[in-house]
């Protein structure tokens, strides 16, 4: 970009007259500041460090001394406006889309599927957004955040469609095989999430956005851990105990409502927070914990088919399973022995 063209973009004030002309990148990390890069000045001390890594010009909220000269200085009312403009500047002249999901099973689904290098999965702040930018070759951004998606002009929402464009073969309670145009997949994906996954692959046929099913592996939604008498996690299908974890209520209530009517024949326990007993009692026997180490008590004591964990997450259960796994003495040589000679 050029100086004058930033300048007018984000009602800034040139306060010098550079020998330098145009901008290759913005950045607001000092520490991945090139030759060439327009740096976002969000803290002053970093202006100086910034400048001797090449930096073309800066822009800041206040005056201060110049010690290059030769770089562009621009100064600016409000950080967060002037990222403001320059991202919407971006989204506009390159016709950028927001591809608005739904949900973060949809977001789990075309993180697994899309190939597509124009394509960028992105949840984070402003000047995260701007970096992201300086890639040429991004079409479509994919995010949940409200605030990113106000910025944008072109937002694409993903639709529900109650016709499947794949045939269902076989499915058990936690994977599928289906027919996709005239190819078979296994997916570890239950049917309780096929809606998602017809809108991920509508969406993508609809943009023309390049994508690979085979590469579907699998989401941390409806997750099972099986778990052995110890409470430790096994291989897939190894055990008839399976513990799963959603944060989400809503989420936790479709869980339930599924199990419910897929697997009739096996016992649910529900482990959920103090407030939230009274309520699912009714349904299942239910239990309360308040730390891992109450969670993974209930895990090891009781007997169940299907625990199901209300306000916490599967990367957390597992975490709190191999913490707190229950260990047990296994015999050897020297242990059988003593029993020998005890006895």
């Amino acid at each position: 970009m050029r100086v004058n063209e930033v300048v007018e973009i984000v009602g800034g004030t040139l306060l010098n007259t550079p020998s330098i002309a145009m901008f290759s990148r913005i950045i607001c990390d000092v520490e991945q500041i090139e030759k060439g890069d327009l740096f976002i000045a969000l803290e002053d001390s970093h202006i100086t460090q910034a400048i001797q890594a090449g930096a073309y010009g800066v822009i800041y909220t206040h005056k201060i001394d110049m010690s290059d000269e030769e770089i562009a200085h621009i100064l600016v009312e409000d950080m967060q406006d002037c990222l403001m403009r320059l991202i919407r500047y971006k989204l506009l002249a390159r016709n950028i889309a927001f591809v608005a999901l739904s949900s973060l099973i949809e977001e789990g689904i075309a993180t697994n599927i899309i190939n597509d290098t124009r394509v960028s999965f992105f949840n984070g702040d402003l000047c995260a957004l701007i970096e992201l930018l300086n890639d040429e070759n991004i079409a479509f951004i994919f995010t949940n955040s409200e605030q990113i998606l106000q910025l944008g002009f072109n937002i694409i929402h993903t639709n529900k469609s109650k016709e499947y464009p794949f045939l269902v073969l076989s499915h058990t309670l936690f994977d599928s095989t289906i027919l996709y145009k005239e190819a078979h997949y296994r997916i570890n994906l239950p049917k309780l999430f096929f809606s998602e996954l017809n809108s991920v692959l509508q969406l993508c046929e609809q943009e023309g956005i390049d994508y690979a099913l085979e590469q579907f592996k699998q989401i941390p939604f409806f997750k099972p851990n099986f778990l052995n008498a110890f409470g430790k996690i096994i291989e897939y299908g190894q055990a008839s105990k399976v513990a799963i974890a959603e944060e989400d209520i809503e989420q936790f209530k479709r869980y339930m409502a599924y199990i419910a009517n897929n697997a009739t024949w096996g016992k649910i326990l529900f482990l959920v927070p103090p407030v939230y007993v009274e309520l699912f009692n009714q349904i299942a026997q239910t239990f309360p914990y308040s730390s891992h180490e109450e969670l993974c008590g209930h895990l090891h004591r009781e007997n169940f088919n299907f625990a199901l964990i209300l306000g916490i997450d599967d990367e957390s259960l597992v975490c709190a399973l191999n913490t707190n796994r229950r260990y047990v003495l296994e015999p050897d040589l020297f242990s059988t022995l003593l029993s020998e000679e005890q006895a």
